[in-house]
């Protein structure tokens, strides 16, 4: 199987939930894609397990010649791939190893551990499947990691090159129109946070987060405007005057019907929904919630929105504990979230499910 169809197969595994620990991600993921890149992961002169170093020890060894490292591959849990790269850089560094790879099966950060700078500035790419077309994921990994491109010192050499070039500052700058995207329609909290901030200052009111949620989503949505020569200094003014939905004073309920599997629940507001959803799925697979919980939509910068503790839920703030919903397996999801985010974790809830949202789930709000 070529890599570009291996691939999506792993990268689907991945948003269900199917790799839960290192030694899962080291079997299931990267030994599958290093046999695709052309090393022989049965030959562990070539592809060494538990390399030992005068420091520590890492998990896979790349060797040429046999038995002499010219790559390290450190796996970390899900969501954890930087962990660890200070000791990872040190075993490098004092091995001679030029070249390092840190993974959580989901994010491939590439290091040149000789190099001047911080962490970050070490750091030649990272790469994120959910992230990259299995395209753009298939060049970056043979770029880096085919096994032709290391024994010719190819991939060394690139590595270096992208190191010095200021390509990667113009790379980054293109991406940011769609960081931002991703923020506002994703009912980003530390966004939200901001903007309501500075409301109050201005207003000496705060808003409520859900109005600001919804307003930051809006700013994602395009605005058609009519080709006439006439109306469009009228309609750009309007689309710069884009308005939050108006609801009744104290009205927050959102209530609807949730259609889940061809089954209709009835809500009263979006935290009942999220409730349903999670607790419904929950219910036919022991492992769902876990799953759910590893999703890179179900963290914020700071705390999990799906977690076993209350602590977790909300690690800085003591006096908002109680704001939570108990689910199956002694599991708990925080309800002080605003309602594009608590969407935001149905959409995720059905990804992990294999459902597609709009269509096995379907939601009113």
């Amino acid at each position: 199987m070529a890599l570009d169809t291996t691939l999506p197969d792993i990268t689907a595994r991945l948003r269900q939930g199917k790799f839960s620990n290192e030694q899962a991600i080291s079997q299931g993921i990267v030994l599958r894609l290093l046999q695709e890149l052309g090393w022989d992961t049965w030959d562990t002169t070539v592809v060494w397990p538990e390399y030992q170093t005068g420091e520590g020890r890492v998990d896979f060894a790349l060797c040429h010649p046999p038995s002499k490292p010219a790559i390290f591959i450190e796996v970390k849990q899900p969501g954890k791939a930087e962990d660890g790269i200070r000791h990872a850089l040190e075993y490098a560094f004092h091995t001679g190893v030029p070249f390092i790879v840190l993974t959580d099966g989901k994010t491939w950060s590439f290091y040149l551990p000789a190099e001047q700078g911080s962490y970050e500035e070490r750091r030649v790419y990272k790469l994120d499947l959910f992230e990259r077309s299995p395209g753009e994921s298939t060049e970056t990994l043979s770029r880096y990691l085919a096994r032709a491109r290391i024994e010719s010192g190819e991939a060394l050499e690139t590595a270096r090159r992208e190191y010095r070039s200021r390509h990667r500052l113009s790379q980054a700058r293109a991406a940011i129109p769609e960081a931002w995207r991703e923020l506002v329609e994703k009912g980003n909290e530390d966004l939200v946070e901001l903007l309501a901030s500075a409301v109050e200052l201005k207003a000496g009111v705060r808003p409520d987060n859900n109005d600001v949620a919804e307003f930051l989503a809006m700013l994602s949505k395009p605005v058609i405007v009519e080709a006439s020569r006439s109306n469009i200094s009228e309609q750009t003014s309007h689309a710069a005057q884009r308005q939050v939905p108006q609801r009744a004073a104290g009205e927050t309920s959102r209530s609807g019907k949730l259609v889940l599997r061809g089954k209709a629940y009835p809500y009263t507001n979006a935290k009942d929904a999220m409730v349903i959803v999670l607790s419904e799925l929950a219910k036919s697979d022991s492992s769902f919630l876990e799953r759910c919980s590893q999703h890179p939509d179900a963290q914020g910068r700071k705390r999990r929105y799906i977690a076993r503790t209350p602590e977790e839920l909300y690690p800085d703030r003591e006096d908002l504990r109680d704001m939570r919903e108990p689910l199956p397996g002694g599991w708990l999801v925080a309800t002080n979230l605003n309602n594009v985010l608590k969407k935001t974790i149905i959409k995720l809830a059905a990804e992990v499910a294999g459902l597609t949202f709009g269509k096995d789930v379907i939601v009113e709000f």
